[in-house]
């Protein structure tokens, strides 16, 4: 990597870095445990991404990639690590996902429908929601395990209503954090396949605006929120229509993460628009 090139990659790092060091320190992750768990993922990174085709990937050549020493690599290789994202979390997304997106659970508008706890009732379920999905877990499990995350309410009539228009747990750490993962893994992701020029870019854009009163910043984090909300339930919509047709389609190995975010802060003097 050239020099400037190189100087200019450690100064977006230590950038990127800092909310995340923050975050470390706030969950109470120390120094040594992160370069424990950094030295782990640039093996597993160096084995799973840059294996050169047809050979096996030896100690020696990890150690060149990575700068981790050889029984460092050895160690590491030998241990058993599980970072799969929470089953709960998971299929708790996508059932919300399949409600926002089934015409058999929307209304006239659109909107997704009131379900009710059995299927003795007159309407749809979460019952029939589960077996849409072919899941086997009995709808009180889904109802409890929602309730407790704030994202489905009870209305007058006992019937389940969804609260926000994408899965986004009120409460629940395990649910919380699973969702931190997936998120920025795919950011990060998408910004760094851009970065590296190679094949079409990705979506990854973003506007910013500084000098806001904080009325004014909070009206227009509301008004971004109603804006991803349609974006995001059509996408949903489409996307759920497309997975529906490619069920049976040989090489349907794609996954697609479409987000959006907003973040607020103070930015001190600053009042232009950088």
């Amino acid at each position: 990597m050239p020099e400037e090139r190189h100087s200019l990659v450690i100064r977006a790092l230590r950038r990127v870095l800092r909310p995340l060091v923050q975050f470390l320190i706030r969950e109470q992750i120390t120094y040594p445990d992160f370069t424990e768990l950094l030295k782990q993922v640039y093996i597993e990174v160096a084995d799973r991404q840059f294996a050169l085709e047809g050979k096996e990937q030896s100690a020696a050549r990890v150690a060149l990639l990575t700068g981790v020493h050889r029984r460092e690599v050895k160690r590491i290789r030998e241990l058993s690590v599980d970072d799969e994202a929470s089953a709960t979390a998971s299929l708790g997304a996508r059932l919300v996902a399949d409600w926002l997106a089934l015409p058999e659970f929307l209304d006239e508008n659109g909107e997704p429908l009131p379900l009710n706890r059995s299927s003795r009732r007159a309407g749809v379920s979460i019952r029939d929601l589960v077996e849409r999905a072919g899941q086997d877990i009995r709808p009180q499990t889904l109802i409890d395990e929602w309730l407790r995350l704030g994202a489905v309410e009870t209305n007058e009539h006992g019937r389940i209503c969804l609260r926000r228009a994408a899965f986004i747990p009120e409460k629940g750490f395990e649910e919380k954090i699973d969702f931190f993962a997936r998120i920025l893994a795919a950011h990060i992701a998408a910004s760094s396949h851009n970065l590296e020029g190679e094949g079409p870019p990705m979506l990854d854009q973003v506007v910013w605006r500084g000098g806001l009163s904080p009325a004014n910043a909070e009206r227009l984090h509301a008004r971004a929120r109603e804006l991803a909300t349609v974006a995001l339930r059509t996408w949903n919509l489409e996307a759920r229509d497309a997975q529906a047709s490619d069920a049976n389609t040989p090489g349907a190995d794609r996954r697609i993460h479409f987000g959006a975010y907003l973040h607020a802060e103070r930015s001190g003097k600053e009042t232009s628009d950088a």
